[in-house]
C-alpha cells in the first residue's frame, strides 16, 4: 500500500517511514493537516493515512474532517497515532472521521497488524467498487435498451395518426412495459377498428407479443379486411411466436361510420358490458372464442358477432387488471362493482372507474396491467391527433366501378382439404378495381358462406357440438376424419360483378352435401345471441339478401356497393 504519514516531528515520521518500507509499503510525508490535504488531493494512490492528532496549521481532526468530506466514494481509512487516550480524546477522533488507533510510542507489530487487517478491507471495497461500477455500467445498458425498446413499442401502436371522439381508452402498466394492448384506426371506410388485450403475465416479455399484434393489426386495417380476418391472422401468427405457455386474450372490434353496428370478436376476455338507452339497464356480451395464440388454423373459430351498438348509450371493454384489483383484505374489486359504476352517471366514465378501482385497492402499487375502452355510438367523429381538427377518414368511400366479371371456382376432394381456400379465393376479388374499400365484408360473407358449406353440408357435422371443451375437441376430430375420407364431393362457388344502381356482387356456392335447415338455424340465432347461428344474423345485415335452395346445398347472397 501506499501510506501517507503525517506529524509534525520528522523523527517520528522517519520511525513510522523506515517501518513500513521494511514490510513492503511505499510512503509518503507530511508535515500538518494542510500539507496532508493536498497531499491526499494529488494522489489518488494514497490508501491510508497514519495521521498525528496534535500539529501546527491545522491540527489532525481537522484535517482528517476535510480529507473524510473531499474523497467522496474514495475508500481512504484514516489512523489516528496518538499518546492521548482518555474517552474524550477518542470519541473526538472518531467523531471526525478516524477509522482506527495506534498508541504512542509505536509498537511495530501493532502496526504492521493494523496496516494488514486495512489493506484486506481496502481490497474488499475495490472488489466491491468494481462490481458496482460494472452493475452500473450494465444499468446504464440495461435503462438504454428499455428506452429504444420503448420507443419502438409507442411508435408502433400509435402510428394511425388520428382520434375518434367516439372511442375513449385508458392503459396503465404495472411495470415500464405493458402487457395490455389496446389499438385504434380509422377504417378506409370512415368506421373504426379497434383491438383491446392482455398477454399472459407482465412486464417486457409480456409486451413482446405486441410487437406483431400491431404489424398485423395496421396492415390488416390499411387493407380494409375484416375482423375475421384480424383475428385469424394475429390468431397464427401468434401460434407460431408464443410459447406454449402464452396467450392473448383479446377483443377485436369495427365499429361502422354511422356507429350503429360493430362486428366484434372476443376470445378469453371479460364480458363486454353495454347500457341499453331505453331503460338504463346493463346487457353483457360475452366472448365466445378461445384466446388468440392457442389454437391451430384448423381448430380456430374466427366467426364474429354482429352488436347493434344504436340501442346503447355506451359500451365497455376491460381487461382483468380492473376486476382482479385487490383491497387491503384480498378482496377483489369485481364484476359487480364494475357494473354498478357503469350504471351510474357520470360525466367522464372511465376516470370515474379508473379512480374508484384505486381508491378500493388503496392506491397500492398495481398488481397487474388495467385498460379499459369506452364505446360511445353515434356517426363516428374523427380528430387529427396533431391538430385536433375533424377529419372525413371515409372519403374514398365510393360506389364501384369495375368492368363487368365473373369468377367460378370448382373445388373438388383435395382442394376441400386446403385450409386457406378462402384467402385463395379473396385475394383473386380483393386485387379487382374498387373491391379493396369492401373486402372486409366480402371477406366474412365468402369465409361463414364457404365453411357452412363445408363443414355443414359437405361434412355434416353439427355446431351444437362445440358447447363444452370436450364436445370442441371432438368437433375437429371428426372434422378432420371426414375431411380425410372424402369421396367424390364438391363446392362451386360463382362470383358475378353486375353494373347498376347501385352496382353489387352476386355469390353463388353450391355443394353435393346432404344440406341442412336453414329456417331452423336462423330461428335460433333471433332467439340465442349466443348461438352457433349467430353468423347468419350477421350476414343479413351485410347483405342486401341471402337465400337459400336445393335443401340449403346452395346458397346465394348478395352485396351492395354502398355505405353499410
Amino acid at each position: 500500500m501506499k501510506v501517507l504519514v503525517v506529524d509534525d516531528h520528522a523523527y517520528n515520521r522517519e520511525l513510522l517511514g523506515f517501518m513500513l518500507e521494511d514490510d513492503g509499503h511505499s510512503v509518503e510525508y507530511a508535515k500538518d493537516g494542510v500539507d496532508a490535504c493536498n497531499k491526499v488531493d494529488s494522489d489518488s494512490d494514497i490508501a491510508l493515512v497514519l495521521m498525528d492528532v496534535m500539529m501546527p496549521v491545522m491540527d489532525g481532526l481537522d484535517a482528517t474532517r476535510k480529507i473524510k468530506s473531499s474523497i467522496e466514494d474514495r475508500f481512504l481509512p484514516i489512523l489516528f497515532v496518538t499518546a492521548l487516550d482518555n474517552e474524550k480524546n477518542i470519541t473526538d477522533c472518531l467523531e471526525a472521521g478516524g477509522d482506527d488507533f495506534l498508541p504512542k510510542p509505536i509498537n511495530e507489530n501493532i502496526l504492521l497488524a493494523k496496516v494488514k487487517a486495512h489493506s484486506r478491507s481496502k481490497v474488499l471495497y475495490d472488489k466491491l467498487q468494481e462490481a458496482n461500477d460494472e452493475l452500473t455500467y450494465h444499468r446504464k445498458m440495461i435503462d438504454r435498451e428499455h428506452s429504444i425498446v420503448e420507443h419502438i413499442f409507442k411508435n408502433g401502436s400509435a402510428r394511425a395518426g388520428t382520434s375518434c371522439d367516439n372511442v375513449k381508452t385508458y392503459t396503465s402498466p404495472m411495470s415500464m412495459f405493458n402487457g395490455d394492448l389496446v389499438l385504434l384506426s380509422p377504417s378506409p371506410s370512415g368506421g373504426v377498428y379497434g383491438l383491446i388485450g392482455d398477454f399472459t403475465g407482465h412486464g417486457l416479455a409480456a409486451s413482446m407479443g405486441s410487437l406483431p399484434v400491431t404489424e398485423v393489426f395496421f396492415n390488416n386495417v390499411n387493407k380494409q379486411a375484416s375482423v375475421s380476418q384480424l383475428a385469424q391472422d394475429i390468431n397464427h401468427r401468434l401460434k407460431i411466436l408464443l410459447p406454449q405457455n402464452m396467450f392473448f386474450c383479446a377483443a377485436i372490434f369495427e365499429l361502422d361510420r354511422q356507429g350503429e353496428n360493430m362486428t366484434l370478436w372476443m376470445g378469453g376476455m371479460n364480458d363486454l358490458f353495454a347500457l341499453r338507452k331505453s331503460d338504463a339497464e346493463l346487457d353483457t356480451i360475452e366472448s365466445s372464442h378461445m384466446p388468440l395464440g392457442i389454437l391451430t388454423v384448423e381448430e380456430f373459430d374466427d366467426s364474429p358477432q354482429l352488436v347493434e351498438v344504436a340501442q346503447y348509450s355506451q359500451l365497455f371493454i376491460y381487461t382483468d387488471g380492473i376486476t382482479e384489483a385487490q383491497n387491503d383484505d384480498k378482496e377483489e374489486f369485481g364484476d359487480r362493482r364494475l357494473a354498478d359504476l357503469i350504471l351510474k352517471p357520470a360525466d367522464n366514465p372511465i376516470e370515474a372507474i379508473v379512480e374508484a378501482v384505486n381508491d378500493f385497492s388503496s392506491h397500492s402499487e398495481q398488481s397487474d396491467d388495467v385498460s379499459i375502452l369506452q364505446i360511445i355510438p353515434g356517426k363516428l367523429v374523427h380528430r387529427s391527433l396533431e391538430t385536433g381538427e375533424l377529419i372525413d377518414v371515409g372519403a374514398d368511400y365510393h360506389m364501384v366501378e369495375s368492368i363487368p366479371w365473373r369468377l367460378h371456382v370448382e373445388l373438388k376432394d383435395n382442394d376441400l382439404r386446403t385450409t386457406n381456400v378462402v384467402d385463395q379465393v379473396m385475394s383473386f376479388v380483393s386485387s379487382i378495381q374498387g373491391i379493396e374499400l369492401h373486402q372486409d365484408k366480402i371477406f366474412t360473407i365468402v369465409s361463414e358462406l364457404y365453411n357452412n358449406s363445408l363443414e355443414h353440408g359437405v361434412l355434416r357435422l353439427d355446431s351444437a357440438l362445440k358447447d363444452d371443451a370436450d364436445g370442441f375437441e371432438r368437433y375437429y376430430e371428426l372434422r378432420q376424419q371426414r375431411l380425410d375420407a372424402l369421396n367424390e364431393q364438391r363446392i362451386e362457388i360463382n362470383f358475378t360483378y353486375v353494373n347498376g344502381e347501385p352496382n353489387k356482387v352476386v355469390l353463388e356456392i353450391e355443394d353435393t352435401g346432404d344440406g341442412f335447415n336453414i329456417d331452423s338455424v336462423v330461428k335460433n340465432a333471433e332467439k340465442d345471441e349466443n348461438s352457433h347461428g349467430r353468423g347468419m344474423k350477421l350476414l343479413r345485415h351485410m347483405c342486401a339478401s341471402i337465400d337459400y335452395s336445393c335443401g340449403g346445398r346452395k346458397v346465394t347472397a348478395v352485396y351492395e356497393f354502398r355505405e353499410h
